[in-house]
């Protein structure tokens, strides 16, 4: 059983990061669109790694209100530098996509429709999930004369 639990982990996550890659661009082709205030707005750990300089990682914490005065949260990860994050709308305001029928599935409007991201991380996930418990398929090819003569010689001795 213990041999189990990382392949069984590993399935779990490729599932979730299936669902992820699936649900946030339904978010965008499917979903409403409306203003949400800005909570809060933190930027995490340090410069990133990368070849371009002064690149951070923010966390942008927002509220929206439905048509039915429920009040819903929700954040997201965006790239800015390491003063602010552009949100290329007024000022304390954000565009954020929502499900209607589950609105605790939102997302930035400008994350929120399908790209390439997306088709990546399902096929990571179903790697996870499927692609690498496969049972391997024996190879039926033709023996080498040579090969097969040492098999005789090994089972005669």
């Amino acid at each position: 059983m213990r041999q189990h639990i990382p392949r069984i982990l590993l399935t779990l996550l490729g599932l979730v990061l299936m669902a992820w890659g699936v649900v946030t661009p339904m978010v965008g082709l499917f979903g409403e669109t409306t203003d949400a205030r800005v909570l809060s707005v933190r930027r995490q750990l340090g410069e990133r790694n990368e070849a371009l300089p002064n690149r951070y990682t923010h966390v942008i914490s927002y509220r929206f209100t439905l048509p039915n005065q429920q009040s819903i949260e929700g954040f997201s990860y965006v790239l800015g530098t390491s003063f602010s994050v552009a949100t290329n709308h007024a000022l304390g305001l954000v565009k954020v996509r929502y499900l209607p029928l589950i609105p605790q599935i939102n997302t930035l409007e400008k994350q929120a429709y399908p790209n390439l991201e997306h088709l990546i991380v399902i096929a990571v996930g179903y790697l996870l999930a499927f692609g690498l418990w496969r049972k391997k398929k024996p190879k039926k090819g033709r023996r080498r004369v040579g090969q097969a003569e040492k098999t005789k010689d090994k089972s005669d001795a």
